[in-house]
């Protein structure tokens, strides 16, 4: 019989000399001759691994391991393959049982061995981000979480929902199938009428926040459309048509009752005019929000005998204003009301006989934000009147008359919860505000602009460590005991973010102090801290450093102090002049 060592030896020449074909019929003749199957099988399966035929050299390697089960060569063979084919956890497997079977003395091969294990997880590693990447992670998402993600960013900006239907085929069938997403509808000039039909659809005519812009007047067949659609559903109705007995008369779905029972109405008139709440003859009107702008007649008799449940009402530009009495009368129905502002407006402010009815206070324990913009003397009248124990924001512009009694009502007790206030364009007393700043402590930002010479006052009084009064009570023994322990606090500790802007009496000298009181200090200085917790001791917050600092418009600022400002504030902005006005002086 001939040998097999021959068409072996040809076979592995082959192999080296790249001739594949000819290597595998040499190593298949060699087999014939009965020659070493492990040795033999292992060499072919290097032959079809370098011809890529992956599944031709596994099963010679399977019958290698077979035939020889203790011989290392055919796992580490097994392990490279699988390696390309991508098989990770059977390649790592494999690399296992070839280095528990590589003899101790061999280094070099358990270090290859080793190499090779090393070279597996790094192509898993990839292999799995990859994946990771590629993968569709969204659609794996319970129903219900990926609508409340698509709900919350379309609470911010409806229209976002034609965005979010062009992202990927999943994300579109998603969205036009989930009618919620399509309960905003927003009607205006361009294609309205076929914006409707298209919304009707998705949203299954379940229409919630409804729209009407005022270039949609002259299309009467969105109002026909409209008024095939069943209105149960409708919680919000933004109108900037005429009246809204319009908007009944020439859409029969919106009725009375449909109005009554809203969330939500804004009325925004294209110009001076119309009657408000006219021939919405109604019970109770269930509304949480009322926006009203440039309505010129407004029935706040009708008004004050419907609400009972109002949490933000606005007034823009409502001229005419007489019923003072019935506008105090809503305030007193409404003990919910959280939200006020109030801009343009201008009421007789006539007591008599027409508030004879109110307390003398009206309580709204849950008023949180006071908005004031263009008045005569709106907030020392009003605010006065008012009984809150939930006033975090105060911004008053405009103001024609010199703010005291406002103030004076703020140092009774709502200034011990204000966050914020703001008071633009507006003459105030000065000794007045600042009794509010040492009761405010838990104030966080302050914006005093265009305030003539009060800018200056009030950065001096912040600037300066103030000693809490005694009280009237003390006899002046006993007082002068308590002072002893009476330490300096900073006024407005909360205080994060000042904006003085267009205060030309501001100067660098009180602005340098303000900030270095309430810079961080060292253990030996426990009243001056960078944190928001509260002191044990005292049980008065701690002091807070500057977070932003607004000087635009200030003159008088040294420009050389800047970038020490810079340094330790984190946002500083000192814009002298604007582009305008320095063309105008060139």
């Amino acid at each position: 019989m001939a040998s097999w060592k021959t068409p072996f030896t040809n076979g592995v020449t082959h192999f080296r000399a790249g001739k594949l074909e000819e290597a595998i019929d040499c190593f298949s003749q060699a087999l014939k001759l009965g020659g070493d199957g492990p040795v033999i099988y292992d060499s072919r399966a290097a032959v079809y691994q370098k011809l890529g035929k992956l599944k031709d050299a596994l099963r010679d390697t399977k019958t290698a391991i077979d035939l020889q089960p203790d011989r290392w060569q055919g796992y580490a063979r097994s392990s490279r393959l699988f390696l390309q084919a991508r098989k990770y956890d059977a390649a790592s497997r494999m690399a296992e049982l070839a280095l528990a079977r590589v003899p101790s003395d061999q280094g070099s091969r358990r270090e290859e061995i080793v190499a090779l294990q090393s070279e597996i997880n790094a192509a898993q590693a990839t292999a799995q981000k990859l994946t990771s990447q590629r993968a569709y992670h969204f659609g794996k998402l319970p129903v219900e979480i990926a609508t409340n993600i698509f709900t919350m960013i379309l609470e911010e900006d409806p229209a976002y929902v034609i965005t979010l239907a062009q992202v990927c085929k999943n994300w579109r069938t998603f969205v036009l199938e989930t009618p919620s997403f399509w309960r905003t509808l927003v009607l205006g000039r361009r294609r309205s009428d076929h914006k409707l039909k298209l919304w009707r659809g998705r949203a299954r005519d379940r229409i919630h926040e409804l729209a009407l812009l005022e270039d949609v007047r002259d299309c009467r067949s969105v109002f026909e459309e409209l008024s095939k659609i069943p209105m149960d559903s409708l919680r919000v109705f933004r109108c900037e048509l005429e009246t809204v007995e319009w908007i009944i008369e020439n859409v029969s779905s919106l009725t009375p009752g449909v109005l009554a029972s809203l969330h939500t109405l804004v009325v925004k008139q294209p110009s001076f005019g119309g009657v408000f709440p006219g021939k919405l003859d109604t019970g109770q009107l269930d509304w949480r929000v009322l926006h009203l702008t440039r309505v010129q007649h407004i029935n706040f008799e009708a008004l004050a005998m419907k609400l009972s449940r109002l949490e933000s009402l606005y007034l823009a530009d409502c001229l005419h204003t007489r019923q003072w009495g019935d506008f105090l009368r809503i305030l007193h129905r409404n003990p919910t009301l959280a939200q006020l502002k109030l801009v343009g407006f201008f009421p007789s402010y006539e007591e008599g006989s027409a508030t004879e009815d109110l307390p003398p206070s009206i309580s709204v324990p849950c008023l949180a934000d006071v908005h004031m913009d263009t008045v005569d003397r709106l907030a020392n009248v009003l605010l006065p009147r008012l009984v809150t124990t939930s006033l975090k924001s105060l911004h008053i512009r405009l103001h024609r008359e010199r703010l005291g009694p406002c103030l004076a009502w703020l140092t009774t007790g709502p200034a011990a919860t204000l966050t914020t206030l703001t008071l633009q364009r507006t003459p105030v007393d000065k000794k007045l505000l600042r009794e509010v700043l040492f009761s405010a402590d838990a104030l966080e930002s302050l914006v005093l602009t265009h305030v003539g010479d009060t800018a200056l006052f009030v950065l001096k009084t912040l600037a300066a460590l103030i000693t809490p009064p005694l009280p009237h009570n003390e006899s002046s023994a006993e007082g002068a005991r308590v002072a002893q322990g009476r330490a300096e606090r900073v006024c407005c500790p909360s205080l994060r973010h000042l904006d003085v802007s267009h205060c030309p009496d501001v100067v660098s000298s009180p602005l340098i102090k303000l900030v270095k009181l309430r810079l961080p200090k060292d253990s030996t200085s426990p009243q001056i801290t960078d944190g928001s917790a509260v002191e044990a001791k005292s049980g008065k917050p701690a002091v807070r450093a500057l977070e932003s600092l607004i000087l635009d418009g200030c003159p008088n600022i040294d420009p050389e102090i800047l970038p020490w400002l810079r340094k330790v504030v984190p946002q500083v902005s000192c814009v002298y002049q604007s582009k305008k006005d320095a063309r105008w002086k060139r």
